[in-house]
């Protein structure tokens, strides 16, 4: 037997498979994880690119808090999620490419909120100016966290 095949036999994951209310809870709960990183960072990386300007910087940084919070949440749930059916999701392409946007989403993250949200009070004075790099990544955080979401449905009907 399979190390992926032991998760999936476990109690917890056939409790997950089984009851009527452990699959629908945990996946709220990730649900509301994935608000939390997403809407925060979505806010973030909107601003990095100047909308809307009049929205100050420094006080988002504050934010990632919530989005720490989220992650960990969806992290203790996807695990939570993955033992259901840990060989199918293994194998599954789509969940590879979900798993592969959510950790450069989060390397992005962490990368703007040192790079950008760390000095913050530098960029909202009206002439600064954020640099061209910092609004590539942010756009390919948007883009990572569309792929992220859309890819975890998808990975749902597979």
């Amino acid at each position: 037997m399979s190390i992926l095949e032991a998760i999936q036999n476990t109690g917890f994951a056939d409790w997950m498979r089984v009851s009527e209310w452990g699959y629908p809870i945990i996946l709220t709960l990730h649900s509301i994880g994935l608000a939390m990183v997403v809407g925060v960072l979505f806010v973030i990386d909107l601003r990095i690119l100047g909308v809307p300007r009049s929205l100050p910087i420094l006080p988002l940084r504050q934010l990632m808090t919530l989005v720490w919070l989220g992650f960990v949440l969806n992290l203790i749930t996807g695990l939570c999620l993955f033992s259901a059916d840990a060989v199918k999701f293994f194998e599954s392409p789509t969940f590879r490419f979900k798993l592969a946007s959510v950790f450069a989403g989060v390397g992005l993250a962490v990368f703007l909120s040192s790079s950008v949200l760390g000095v913050g009070d530098k960029f909202d004075r009206r002439e600064a100016v954020i640099p061209a790099r910092a609004k590539v990544f942010a756009s390919l955080s948007l883009l990572m966290w569309l792929a992220a979401i859309c890819l975890g449905r998808y990975v749902a009907y597979e």
